[in-house]
């Protein structure tokens, strides 16, 4: 009886948690949000201009409080992130009974979404990591534990042979509430040819926990003084290129990276030694364009994606049998991601550009009227029959047949 009772109420709590982080509308983040110097009203009222609905908060600084307070009055979430944690220390080396007291602090302040305790972890700390996010959720239930996962491309990822095992490993092993993970794909000489598989296995684990995929987009120029470096300055169109094919792999919260300057070789556009800089302008641009459409990809599910043309490695080709009913052909004169969502009773094909450097045509033939969403949130009737399309760089093409 008393383990009955146990598993009923471990349940109900896992549930509770589960019910923190459920959502009517993509969030977008911004990671690495303000240091002391720059804690000010005006600077979170910018943040919230720009549609951003949550930033991570370093609370290891004197003004932690003071941030949470006035990302309360602008409508924005904490996403705290506890500082011990967030190296790669052993858990020897944890002060708990330092974190123990922000948790406690903070866990019922209206501004917190949840806790983030580590970034880019290898395998290798899976059991020292669920046991810190348990102890965590041991002082707080109701708010989400945050570990952002590794690329495939990164040495700290090894430990596996597959990168589907690493981060399906994660999500069953620390029972993650979210599934987070960075890739910055955009090259001067392209994409990277790993992404869409990373995004692929993200995709299949997301589906078999049931749990929210968390996406990157790259707005500071990485490691931009490296003697190798062919990361792309962000710009416009390689910035809505990572944001919408994240929304079309079904990404429910899209993740800045980064607001502020944080030293090295890389360099954050939008905020540089507290002050604002004109990249902010595409931020904004970017998350605005994204938030007029989230509604087709808030809660909904991703059926299943597809190329046309030249398919990466790990993914599938779009063949006549995947068109619903309503669509009797669908092409593109370079390659594509399509991705076919459900949301309530509406259904989608969004077709993705994959280059952001250059636009792409898609044709599509009808066999009855479906509906276009623009990327301005404007709806559009299409009759039957043939038609020509013409997506710009990175951006995409929305259709609604039911």
């Amino acid at each position: 009886m008393i383990m009955k009772r146990l598993c009923i109420l471990t349940a109900l709590l896992m549930c509770f948690s589960v019910a923190a982080i459920s959502q009517d509308k993509i969030m977008a983040m911004g990671y690495l949000g303000f240091r002391d110097a720059a804690a000010t009203p005006e600077n979170f009222q910018r943040l919230a201009e720009a549609g951003l609905d949550m930033i991570t908060l370093e609370m290891d600084q004197s003004s932690a409080q003071l941030q949470m307070d006035l990302a309360r009055e602008a409508g924005i979430k904490i996403l705290a992130v506890l500082a011990p944690y967030t190296d790669h220390r052993h858990i020897k080396d944890v002060d708990f009974k330092a974190v123990d007291s922000l948790v406690l602090r903070f866990k019922s302040h209206p501004a917190l979404y949840g806790w983030h305790i580590c970034d880019e972890p290898s395998i290798t700390r899976i059991p020292d990591l669920k046991y810190i996010k348990e102890h965590i959720e041991a002082l707080d239930p109701e708010h989400p534990v945050y570990i952002n996962l590794d690329p495939l491309g990164s040495i700290r990822a090894l430990g596996t042979d597959f990168y589907r095992d690493y981060v399906e490993t994660y999500a069953r092993d620390c029972n993650l509430q979210l599934l987070s993970y960075d890739c910055y794909p955009a090259m001067d000489y392209g994409n990277v040819n790993w992404w869409y598989m990373c995004n692929e296995a993200v995709l299949a684990v997301t589906r078999k926990y049931g749990i929210p995929f968390w996406g990157f987009a790259a707005t500071c120029w990485i490691d931009r003084e490296g003697p190798n470096n062919m990361h792309a300055k962000p710009n416009l169109e390689n910035v809505r290129l990572t944001v919408n094919t994240h929304l079309a792999y079904g990404a429910q919260v899209i993740q800045y990276f980064t607001i502020r300057d944080f030293g090295g070789t890389s360099w954050a556009p939008h905020m540089y030694n507290t002050q604002w800089t004109d990249a902010y302008d595409v931020l904004k641009e970017a998350n605005l364009e994204m938030k007029r459409r989230e509604a087709v990809f808030a809660g909904g599910s991703v059926v299943k994606t597809r190329f046309t043309h030249l398919t990466p490695f790990a993914c599938l080709p779009l063949v006549a049998g995947d068109l619903p009913q309503a669509v009797a052909s669908l092409d593109s004169d370079r390659t594509a991601l399509v991705s076919f969502i459900e949301n309530g009773d509406a259904r989608y094909i969004v077709v993705v550009n994959t280059e952001w450097k250059e636009k792409v045509n898609v044709t599509a033939d009808f066999r009855e009227d479906v509906t276009v969403i623009d990327r301005a949130g404007k709806s559009s009737v299409v009759s039957p029959g043939s038609r020509n399309f013409t997506v710009d760089g990175g951006d995409m093409l929305v259709i609604k047949w039911r």
